[in-house]
């Protein structure tokens, strides 16, 4: 009995690992990158990325400006178009059968000058960077 259990622990493993989806039927698998959902999200979230770099308050060319006692701080923020991962989820829901998730890298920039004109001549220097995820479901074919 005990060498019939070793074979089955064994042998469940490799096959699980093959093909997640197949060998457990995974309701919430993640899906292959080139299923068709897969890429519609990914354009979907290059075009999001794309958005929230507009739509920041600062841009290099304008940045946000911050006087201090010692001067002017021009600050600006970016969404890091290569740093973005994007990943497909199958959900338990009929309403929205899948889930997208995309993750990146928003980086704040600062430069410091005497008035507001010397601080987009001042290079900009990276100041921090945190990791955003944002969680969207597919309704009626649209990403929201």
């Amino acid at each position: 009995m005990k060498r019939l259990l070793l074979c089955v622990l064994v042998a469940v493993p490799g096959m699980m690992m093959a093909n997640p989806q197949v060998a457990q039927g995974d309701p919430v698998a993640t899906l292959e990158p080139d299923h068709y959902l897969h890429s519609h999200f990914n354009e979907f979230a290059q075009s999001r990325v794309d958005m929230l770099n507009r739509n920041y308050a600062g841009t290099r060319g304008s940045p946000l400006l911050e006087h201090t006692e010692n001067g002017v701080v021009g600050k600006y923020s970016k969404a890091k178009k290569d740093s973005l991962e994007v990943h497909v989820r199958r959900t338990q829901s009929e309403l929205s059968p899948y889930i997208g998730v995309m993750k990146y890298i928003e980086v704040r920039y600062e430069s410091n000058g005497e008035c507001p004109e010397s601080v987009t001549s001042e290079p900009f220097e990276r100041v921090r960077a945190r990791s955003v995820t944002e969680i969207f479901r597919l309704v009626q074919d649209e990403w929201q």
